[in-house]
C-alpha cells in the first residue's frame, strides 16, 4: 500500500463505519470463515483492520491490528482494539511464522504486485497457517464501466480469479480455494454513490481526475447511473472474491 492510499483512508478514518456497509458485509464473511479455525492458543494478524471491525470479530486471544494510517488505528484502540501496530502489508514488522493465521479485509488490493505480497503473508505464518482475505475481482462496479472506458471516471483495475491464481501458485501456499460472491450496495442518490468512495477512503483513483468534474461530466453520470436506477435507488455492484489459504 502507498503513502497516498494511506493518506486517504485517514482523512477518512473519523466517518469511516458510518459508511462501510460493503465492507461489513464482506467482513462478515469472512469472519464466517475464520471461526472453525481460531482456537484457545491462536494468534492472528488482521492486515488493513482500519476500526478494527475484523480484529474484534476474530474468537482468538490475540489479534495484532496492522494498518498505515495512523486515523484508522487511532479509531480501532477508541473501539476497544487493544493491539495495534502502523505497518505495511508488504513489510510486515512480524518475525517468520509468529502467526497462526493472517486476515486481511478489502486490503489487498492495495497491494503490487500480489504474488510477492502473497509470499510475505506465507512468511509470517506458521506451517498449516491460515489466510482469509477478500478482494474486489474484475468486474466490479459494472454501471460505471462505460464511464471508466471512455476516460470520464477512474478506477483501480482488480485481478481475475485467474489471476489470483496465478498470484497465489508458488509464493508459499500449500493450497488455497477462491469463493467468488456479489454484493449490491443501494444509495439514495448519484450524489450520495460518489461520496461512499471518499467516506470510506477508496477515492484514490477518482481524485485524480477532479479537474474534469465540470457540468457536463455530472450530468453524464447521471443519465449512466439513472438507467440501474430502482425502488431501492441507485445500485453499485461488488464482484468479491474470498481467498481461503492454507501455509
Amino acid at each position: 500500500m502507498t503513502l497516498a492510499v494511506a493518506e486517504c483512508f485517514g482523512r477518512a478514518a473519523a466517518c469511516y463505519d458510518q459508511n462501510a456497509t460493503l465492507q461489513r458485509r464482506a467482513a462478515d464473511r469472512l469472519l464466517d470463515h475464520a471461526h472453525p479455525h481460531t482456537d484457545p492458543q491462536s494468534r492472528w494478524l488482521d492486515l488493513g483492520t482500519g476500526t478494527g471491525y475484523v480484529a474484534r470479530g476474530l474468537k482468538a486471544p490475540q489479534v495484532l491490528a496492522l494498518d498505515l494510517a495512523e486515523p484508522m488505528l487511532k479509531q480501532a484502540r477508541v473501539q476497544g482494539s487493544e493491539t495495534v501496530v502502523c505497518g505495511d502489508i508488504t513489510r510486515l514488522p512480524i518475525q517468520t511464522g509468529a502467526v497462526d493465521g493472517i486476515t486481511a479485509n478489502l486490503a489487498l488490493q492495495w497491494c503490487n504486485p500480489l504474488s510477492a505480497t502473497f509470499s510475505e503473508l506465507a512468511r509470517a505464518t506458521r506451517p498449516g497457517g491460515k489466510l482469509l482475505a477478500t478482494l474486489p475481482l474484475a468486474h466490479t462496479f459494472p454501471e460505471l464501466q462505460p464511464l471508466v472506458a471512455s476516460g470520464a471516471l477512474a478506477c483501480n483495475r482488480f485481478s481475475t480469479l485467474t489471476q489470483l491464481s496465478e498470484a497465489l501458485h508458488g509464493s508459499g501456499w500449500s493450497e488455497f480455494r477462491l469463493h467468488a460472491f456479489t454484493e449490491v450496495v443501494h444509495f439514495e442518490s448519484v450524489r450520495a454513490l460518489l461520496a461512499h468512495f471518499k467516506a470510506t477512503g477508496a477515492h484514490h483513483s477518482q481524485s485524480r481526475q477532479a479537474g474534469l468534474r465540470g457540468r457536463a461530466w455530472w450530468q453524464q453520470l447521471n443519465q449512466q447511473l439513472s438507467q440501474y436506477a430502482d425502488d431501492q435507488g441507485y445500485p453499485l455492484t461488488w464482484e468479491l472474491v474470498l481467498v481461503e489459504a492454507t501455509r
